[in-house]
C-alpha cells in the first residue's frame, strides 16, 4: 500500500483528488448528494489505485470502535496512517514528511483538538440508533454528517479539518467507513432509498448527475454494479479492516448479536425511543425488568447485578460537538445541528441512567 500511495503522491493524484473535493465542497455537503458522492468519490481513488496495484482496496477504519479514546487508536501507529502533527508537519506513518500540492506546497498536518489527544467520537451504540431510527436518506445522511462525519474531520485537524481534506489519506479510510455504514442501513430495506434536496434545493431522485462526475445518483446505489465493484469484510469481501464492528455490521435480522444482547438489559421505554427495532423485535416484555428470553439471550431482571452502579471507563461519554468554524464552513442549518448535538447529549445521559456499561 505504502508503495502505491507514494507513486500516486508523485504523479499528482492526491493533488487532484484534493482540488475535486475544494471545487465540489457546497455542492456535496449539507444536502443529500453527500453519500452518493463520495462512494462515487471514493471508487475514483481506488480505480486509480488500482491502476498501481490491481490488488490494492482502501481499507475502512473502524473509528465507532475506537471512539472512546481516538487518539490511542492503533491506526494512528508508525505503521499506519502516523500521528499527531501538534499543527506541523505529519512525521511518521504512511504519509511521513510528504508535500502536498494543493492548495499550495505545503507538508501535510494534523492537529488533535484536544492537543495530544482528542475528543471522543460518537459511539457504536449512537450510530446504531441513527440506523435503526431513520427509514429516509435525508435524515439518515443528516445525522451521521453533523455527528461521527464532522467529529472525525475535527479530531485529526490539520488538512483534514479543511475543504482539501483528500490530501491525508485518513480521509479515505473514515470516508470507508461511512460508506460501510450505509450500505448496512441499504441491506436493512433501504438499498434505494434517496430522497431529500440536492445542492440547488431540488428533490433528489436517482436521475440526477452527481456533482463533477455527471453520473446518475442511480449508478452509485447498488454494490458489484456498473462501477461499483467493492464490498465489506463479512459484507461481500473486499475492503477490509482488523475486525468489523459487530454493533452495526450485523442486520437485526436473524436474531440478536451479543452487543444487542447488552443493550436488550434496557428499559422498553428507553429501547423504544432510541432502538425502535431492536425493541420491537424483542418485545415489550423484555429489557430491565424481565426474564424475557429472545434467541437464546436472557434479559436480565431489574435486581439483578445491572442495577449496581457502573464505572466511569463503561459509560458513554459525550461526543465532541461541532464547532462554529466547521458549521459556517459548510453552512449547515444550525438550528438542525443544535437539535442533533442535543439529541445524542440526551442519548449519553438516557443510557447512563439506565445504567448501561459500554463494552467499548
Amino acid at each position: 500500500m505504502a508503495n502505491v500511495l507514494s507513486r500516486m503522491q508523485a504523479d499528482g493524484w492526491f493533488t487532484r483528488f484534493a482540488d475535486i473535493h475544494n471545487r465540489e465542497f457546497r455542492n456535496i455537503h449539507g444536502n443529500d448528494n453527500f453519500y452518493p458522492f463520495h462512494r462515487r468519490f471514493l471508487r475514483d481513488f481506488e480505480e486509480v489505485a488500482q491502476g498501481y496495484d490491481p490488488s490494492f482496496a482502501v481499507p475502512y477504519w473502524d473509528e465507532l470502535r475506537d471512539s472512546r479514546s481516538p487518539a490511542a487508536s492503533g491506526v494512528l501507529s508508525s505503521r499506519l496512517l502516523g500521528g499527531n502533527g501538534f499543527g506541523s508537519c505529519v512525521r511518521d506513518g504512511l504519509q511521513a514528511g510528504w508535500t502536498m500540492g494543493f492548495p499550495n506546497s505545503h507538508c501535510l498536518t494534523r492537529q488533535y483538538d484536544q492537543g495530544s489527544q482528542m475528543q471522543s467520537w460518537y459511539s457504536p451504540e449512537y450510530i446504531y440508533s441513527i440506523m435503526q431510527r431513520y427509514n429516509d436518506m435525508h435524515g439518515f445522511r443528516e445525522s451521521i454528517e453533523y455527528s461521527i462525519h464532522g467529529s472525525v474531520h475535527l479530531g485529526m485537524g490539520g488538512d483534514m479539518g479543511t475543504y482539501w481534506s483528500p490530501n491525508d489519506f485518513t480521509f479515505y479510510l473514515h470516508h470507508a467507513n461511512l460508506d460501510r455504514l450505509w450500505d448496512q442501513w441499504q441491506s436493512w430495506g433501504h438499498s434505494m432509498t434517496m430522497d431529500g434536496r440536492n445542492q440547488n434545493g431540488s428533490p433528489m431522485s436517482l436521475d440526477l448527475p452527481l456533482p463533477h462526475y455527471g453520473d446518475p445518483v442511480g449508478s452509485t446505489m447498488r454494490r458489484g454494479v456498473g462501477r461499483m465493484c467493492f464490498g465489506y469484510a463479512g459484507n461481500g469481501g473486499g475492503r477490509t479492516a482488523a475486525g468489523a464492528l459487530a454493533l452495526v455490521s450485523t442486520p437485526l435480522r436473524g436474531g440478536l448479536g451479543s452487543a444487542d444482547a447488552g443493550l436488550s438489559k434496557l428499559p422498553h421505554r428507553v429501547l423504544e425511543k432510541w432502538f425502535p427495532a431492536l425493541a420491537r423485535e424483542i418485545g415489550p416484555n423484555a429489557g430491565a425488568g424481565s426474564n424475557a428470553t429472545t434467541q437464546g439471550i436472557t434479559a436480565a431482571p431489574a435486581n439483578s447485578t445491572r442495577s449496581a452502579p457502573i464505572s466511569g471507563k463503561n459509560k458513554l461519554p459525550y461526543p465532541a460537538p461541532l464547532t462554529e468554524m466547521w458549521i459556517s464552513m459548510h453552512k449547515f442549518d444550525r438550528k438542525a445541528v443544535a437539535k442533533m448535538m442535543a439529541e445524542a447529549r440526551q442519548f449519553v445521559d438516557d443510557l447512563n441512567s439506565a445504567n448501561y456499561s459500554s463494552p467499548y
